[in-house]
């Protein structure tokens, strides 16, 4: 999110925030009669509090609306144009049905067709055949009686509103001597279409008539005796009824408008100060790299905010704003449901301050409630924890309750029903957050605790392609998920987090798994068929971009597709990169170690720092495959030195202590996964031969490992340069100072790649 738009967020929430606050007559349900507006609903019965009577404009209005609409429209004379148009016209229309029904040559369909060309007419098919049946005597006199009858009807006043009604009393005007049902129906179908009004409205004197009839009204007067009602409780407030509170001196223009606007600004522009600071200081990603989160929990805040403004009196208790911070624990964690309350409870405390409330009291109730219920919620992805939860902010606001309540004089019957809604209160909220979690989790794709344990099922199809399709991957994510989430819950950093993204960290690999070791077994490593460094490298690199957009397809959470692109950092595949310098005749100016670099970015958080940490770690040890706990030592401590030196750690906030604690939990870890074993082998053997059998505690230092060394072989470049292209050998002994590669720096293999001793092990190859 660039700095303009974290700008323009944070004054949209200003402006939200300060009208939800200041704007009290946006919301009829807290306000007192001196603030309703038309429209509103009375919160109560409001009696008059004098005797009065006033002239009413609005039930004068009323009455001159009334008195315009009753003036009938004025219209102007028929006009005799009008009836010898149409008259012309029909003739035009009778002579051309007369050439067609003459016309030797046209077929019947052809007649048909012309006679429904007249524009003027709409004939159906039914009716024109009639036309070309009668007879030419016949037809001459409907066409008689049609010109006949058009001039008797435009004789008289025809306007558009009477048209309707003329055209269906135009059967018993036709002449008697047309018997015939069709003949009938043809002329009145004909006189009906050229019928046109003659008459139009004439709007001055229509619009002046109106006008003497509304100042021919008398005023309307109102009166109410003392107590009398003037609106009822639950009913809408219309025009009249606020002229009326207002001639009764129950409306009052607000005189600290002002400054409760500029209070509510205050107010809200604190909460926005101290809120960013907090996140600054904490969460800085919300900013930059996690901009729906922040624009989620915003959201969520000024809903909550809009519902605590509705609420009033006693209502309060039962409205769940602990909700709230139960949600923001679930999307985003404690630290910010902490500042997400105060800030709640800070504003509520303003909207409080009324007649009605005790804004103390409702800021404690807000604050304790939602601190209770951040504090208590711990396992979010059980069910039980939320209504855990729920009961303890149950208890918190009963308490709140009963402290400012039991030493008032208020009737012990209202204090019970307080206490009651309280309890409930925290019952909903568990309630309403359980549900939020749920649509949050469906429409916002996050990785909540549910999506968490969702995505973290064996049964994933995601997970089931990268076991059948990468296996090794999958033993290698399995470890590193195991080592990521031992790490993370050291540091108090998101454990589950980081044990689901591990699971799915390399998931980019399943496109070509035979090019990383952990899967080639027994196939050998395709890399030295390849014999080209920049494809290889592309191809290792590629696993993570690749990885990221496998991640989108199946629509895993941003977050989690973080840890995709950020697990190696920007770091650099250095043994294809020294291949490369290799067949370039040892120049390195002439290789672009850009070309074998990571896009990056560098770990943004902790918990992909912590992947990147256990990613390299469990690489280097299972390459190395270390026969004492000063090898792994060595090997876990290389590796997160090496991480920390070359920058890779300098964005995610781990500090030298999480460092320290980190490493430590990777040794102990690793000295569980590679501790001592007996070799059977050869104590049987010594048995045999008669010897004593090997002690467990004298093997303590042995492991069985394979070492071999490197083979070189011969590589030809577009350049006709022979030379030779270090191979990645099955494992490379640490101890072999006579190894081929001993004018390049040394190579450590791991389950992905070599890498050059004085280099981090980054896993992949």
């Amino acid at each position: 999110m660039t700095r303009l738009a974290v700008t323009l967020a944070a004054v949209s929430f200003l402006l939200i925030a300060t009208a939800i606050v200041a704007f009290d007559d946006l919301f009829p349900g807290q306000r007192a009669v001196a603030s309703l507006q038309v429209g509103d609903i009375a919160p109560t019965n409001i009696y008059a509090p004098d005797t009065v009577t006033y002239t009413s404009a609005v039930l004068t209005r009323q009455r001159e609306q009334e008195a315009r609409d009753s003036v009938q429209p004025i219209y102007d004379p028929a006009d005799p144009a009008v009836a010898r148009q149409q008259t012309e016209l029909a003739r035009r229309i009778l002579d051309f049905i007369l050439n067609v029904r003459a016309d030797i040559y046209a077929s019947q369909d052809q007649k048909i067709h012309d006679i429904q060309q007249i524009t003027a007419l709409d004939l159906d098919e039914t009716t024109t055949i009639q036309i070309l049946d009668v007879d030419d005597e016949t037809w001459q006199d409907m066409a008689d009686e049609i010109i006949s009858l058009l001039e008797r009807v435009h004789q008289d006043d025809i306007r558009a509103t009477d048209l309707n009604r003329i055209r269906l009393r135009l059967p018993s005007q036709v002449s008697v001597r047309f018997e015939d049902d069709r003949e009938l129906d043809v002329i009145v179908s004909i006189v009906g279409d050229l019928i046109r009004p003659n008459s139009s409205e004439n709007q001055e004197l229509t619009d002046a008539a109106k006008n003497a009839a509304a100042e021919a009204v008398s005023d309307a007067t109102r009166s109410f005796a003392a107590g009398q009602l003037v609106v009822a409780e639950g009913f809408e407030i219309d025009e009249a009824d606020y002229e009326a509170l207002e001639a009764l001196g129950l409306l009052r223009p607000s005189q600290n408008r002002v400054q409760n606007i500029v209070q509510a600004l205050l107010g809200s522009v604190i909460t926005i100060v101290v809120t960013g600071m907090y996140i600054a200081r904490f969460r800085p990603s919300l900013f930059y790299r996690e901009p729906r989160f922040l624009i989620l929990l915003a959201a969520l805040f000024l809903i909550v905010l809009f519902g605590a403004r509705v609420a009033a009196g006693a209502q309060f208790y039962i409205y769940p704003t602990a909700a709230l911070a139960l949600l923001y624990v679930v999307i985003i964690g404690p630290e910010i449901a902490f500042i997400g309350t105060l800030g709640l409870a800070f504003l509520v405390g303003l909207i409080a301050d009324t007649p009605l409330n005790n804004p103390l009291e409702l800021t404690a109730l807000v604050g304790v409630g939602g601190l209770i219920g951040s504090l208590t919620l711990r396992k979010a992805e059980r069910l039980n924890s939320f209504f855990f939860s729920g009961l303890m902010v149950a208890f918190a606001n009963m308490a709140v309750a009963a402290l400012f309540n039991l030493n008032t004089t208020a009737d012990v019957s209202e204090v019970a029903l307080l206490l009651i809604y309280g309890f409930l209160n925290g019952i909903l909220a568990a309630t309403v957050a359980l549900a939020g979690m749920y649509v949050v989790t469906l429409i916002f794709n996050l990785p909540t605790a549910l999506k968490l344990i969702e995505l973290s099922q064996p049964n994933q199809p995601l997970l089931q392609r990268l076991l059948r399709e990468a296996p090794g991957t999958y033993q290698h994510s399995l470890q590193v998920a195991n080592l990521s989430e031992q790490a993370a819950t050291a540091i108090g950093a998101n454990a589950e987090l980081v044990h689901v993204a591990a699971l799915y960290h390399d998931i980019g690999k399943m496109l070509n798994p035979a090019f990383f070791t952990e899967n080639q077994r027994d196939i050998g490593n395709p890399h030295d068929t390849l014999n080209d460094p920049y494809r290889s490298a592309d191809i290792i690199i590629s696993h993570v971009t690749e990885g990221d957009e496998m991640a989108r397809q199946y629509r895993l959470p941003n977050r989690l597709r973080d840890f995709i692109r950020e697990h190696h950092g920007t770091s650099e595949v250095y043994v294809f990169y020294k291949q490369a310098v290799i067949l370039a005749g040892g120049d390195e100016s002439q290789v672009d170690i850009a070309d074998f670099r990571y896009p990056g970015p560098k770990p943004q958080s902790r918990e992909t720092a912590i992947l990147m940490l256990a990613d390299g770690c469990e690489a280097a040890v299972r390459s190395r495959q270390p026969k004492n706990k000063n090898e792994i030592i060595e090997t876990v401590h290389s590796v997160i030195d090496g991480k920390r030196k070359s920058g890779q750690l300098d964005e995610s906030n781990l500090t030298l202590r999480d460092l320290k604690i980190i490493e430590d939990i990777f040794i102990e870890m690793f000295q569980a996964i590679y501790h001592p074993r007996i070799n059977y082998t050869e104590a049987i053997e010594r048995v045999r031969k008669g010897g004593e059998p090997v002690n467990h505690t004298s093997a303590s230092d042995e492991v069985n490992t394979v070492s071999t060394k490197p083979t070189m072989p011969t590589v030809k470049t577009n350049k006709n340069h022979t030379g030779t292209f270090p191979t990645i050998p099955p494992s490379v002994d640490d101890d072999d100072d006579d190894s081929p590669l001993a004018e390049v720096p040394r190579l450590r293999r791991t389950d992905e790649t070599a890498q050059p001793e004085s280099e981090v092990t980054d896993g992949d190859s």
